[in-house]
């Protein structure tokens, strides 16, 4: 939690991948924390934003990827409602 706490205070966004087992506290300090599903601690489920169903480490890349879509698709829609309206 300390290393989140400085990488914070250096202006870094930090997200923070665990099982929950010892970095609960971690992910709860981080920006965004992403806990794996089938192995991770009831903690850890409930203390992330996000939670990958299964344990593949692979996967974290793809959702980082499809939020950056996700999150630029809505700021072009927010544009093109605002011109509308």
């Amino acid at each position: 939690m300390t290393a989140v706490r400085e990488l914070q205070a250096a202006g870094h966004h930090v997200l923070v991948v665990g099982d929950g087992v010892n970095d609960a506290p971690a992910l709860a300090a981080a920006d965004t924390g992403v806990a794996m599903g089938r192995a991770g601690s009831d903690l850890a489920l409930e203390t992330a934003d996000a939670v990958v169903v299964r344990d593949e480490l692979a996967a974290v890349p793809t959702v980082v990827g499809l939020s950056r879509a996700a999150r630029r698709l809505v700021a072009q829609n927010l544009v093109i409602a605002g011109a509308f309206i």
